[in-house]
């Protein structure tokens, strides 16, 4: 099975699949939020997948409940306490009090420095708004729409989050999931998507229901975006 996306801004890209690593000398690193609701099991899989973990701020207090020791933890650290942090050796702490970054984005810039603009990353996002704050939650999907050309997907506690924009993915192998469409551009997205319960045609659709929780159903399908920018969510 394997999740493969080819658009204008990062050429053919294999997401996820059996075996699948990145190019050779393309680090792929796994950024840790915070959030509650995330299965430690599945954290340490996304780990297992990549070269390195990075912690947002408090996302450091996830790592070390599931058993995972970042290579570096990056933020303000106002939403972590100084025993967590002295849990840590010196050399891996990087704090950032910029006021016009987040975590998120202290600890994307950090890795951009550290493994090159080219690395493949995979935020876990914790348990998205579920007990939490949904402006955190919304800010957190700004780097997602704002750099189409960057190999980034986001893992929450049920599936995968991407950004697809003039382009299309190819799903195969995942009959059965659901998937979720989520136009973001102002006016709508024109999309059409094969191989799923309910098929589209070039419709066009803004954010709201109906592309929401559609279901795979044949070995192939594809989401292709013609126009405008959208967000995809995958079933793991």
């Amino acid at each position: 099975m394997h999740i493969r996306i080819e658009d204008e801004d990062r050429g053919a890209w294999t997401v996820m699949g059996d075996g699948v690593e990145p190019p050779s000398g393309v680090a792929r690193v796994l950024v840790v939020l915070a959030g509650a609701g995330f299965a430690h099991e599945r954290l340490r899989a996304e780990a297992a997948r990549s070269s390195a973990v990075v912690a947002a701020d408090a996302g450091a207090v996830l790592c070390l409940a599931a058993g995972l020791v970042p290579s570096a933890v990056v933020g303000d650290f106002d939403s972590i306490d100084s025993a967590t942090l002295s849990r840590f050796a010196p050399a891996t702490l990087h704090p950032s009090p910029d006021p016009a970054t987040n975590d998120l984005e202290k600890a994307l810039a950090w890795v951009a420095a550290q493994h090159g603009a080219s690395a493949e990353v995979v935020l876990a996002a914790g348990g998205g708004v579920d007990g939490g704050r949904v402006d955190h939650a919304i800010a957190n999907l700004g780097p997602l729409l704002r750099e189409p050309h960057a190999r980034l997907s986001m893992v929450d506690g049920e599936g995968r989050l991407l950004a697809l924009r003039a382009g299309s993915m190819e799903l195969v192998g995942l009959g059965g999931r659901r998937l979720s469409f989520l136009p973001w551009s102002l006016h709508g997205v024109t999309v059409s998507e094969t191989g799923v319960r309910y098929p589209l045609d070039r419709a066009r659709l803004s954010l709201g229901g109906i592309g929401v929780s559609n279901v795979l159903e044949a070995d192939l399908a594809r989401v292709t975006v013609h126009d405008g920018v959208a967000l995809v969510w995958i079933e793991a």
